[in-house]
């Protein structure tokens, strides 16, 4: 059986005019807590993920349709610079593919009214609805019976013989790298290195990939010198095909 697969994503980001559960208890804050507070805003994710699987079989006339719905609300607070994005939009990406798991070439358009939002609201702190409509078609291909049994000789030898090689990114993709210091602002959205699992500390320097990711240099470095793949959102580094 082969598949491909494609997908649709669509989205309202709006302020909501009427506060939230979240927000009522923000009367109880002290002064100190208010400061925090007004540097914080709520991102309220509401998330339709549809899947619809169309099962070409051979001698059918049309595709067996099946399909999956899905709901999730997710509630999140970032600091203002993380929803703003100046910090190229790490976090609200990282919340968007870790949280929802939506891929990352379909985040730029929603950060963006998110952003815009976040300007529209100046010093209000009313919450940002984001409505997100996720959609993934899959297309498979069942092949016909009679040709199971070589189609399954052939992967098995296939899978036998298969050496996985790792693939590295280009030497000149790594050294072109971007070097910044942390700045507090960025240890808000990121504490660590997820390669070597270590805390990041205010003033140190640190490597960020195209994907606006950072790691450690060397850790980065390391891990780029067998995979060309970024280690948290999979974003592909430039790389030199392997001939089998």
């Amino acid at each position: 059986m082969s598949n491909r697969g494609d997908r649709k994503l669509e989205w309202c980001v709006q302020l909501q005019t009427q506060p939230s559960n979240n927000q009522l208890w923000l009367s109880d804050l002290d002064w100190e807590q208010w400061l925090s507070v007004l540097d914080m805003f709520l991102i309220q994710f509401r998330l339709i993920y549809v899947m619809r699987r169309k099962t070409y079989v051979a001698d059918l006339p049309v595709p067996v349709l099946t399909s999956y719905e899905g709901v999730a609300n997710v509630d999140v607070w970032l600091p203002k610079h993380c929803v703003m994005l100046y910090d190229d939009g790490a976090c609200l990406s990282s919340a968007l593919l870790n949280i929802l798991a939506i891929p990352i070439e379909l985040h730029r358009g929603v950060l963006l009214d998110i952003a815009t939002a976040a300007g529209l609201a100046g010093i209000s702190r009313s919450s940002i609805v984001v409505d997100l409509n996720y959609e993934v078609t899959v297309n498979e291909v069942e092949l016909d019976h009679e040709d199971n049994g070589e189609v399954d000789r052939v992967i098995l030898e296939s899978m036998e013989a298969y050496q996985p090689q790792p693939i590295p990114a280009t030497k000149a993709s790594i050294e072109a790298l971007e070097k910044v210091r942390v700045q507090q602002g960025l240890l808000d959205c990121v504490k660590e290195c997820i390669v070597c699992m270590q805390e990041f500390e205010v003033g140190s320097e640190v490597t960020r990939m195209p994907c606006s990711h950072v790691y450690h240099g060397d850790c980065i470095i390391k891990w780029l010198e067998t995979s060309h793949f970024c280690p948290l959102c999979r974003y592909p580094m430039p790389h030199d095909e392997i001939e089998n």
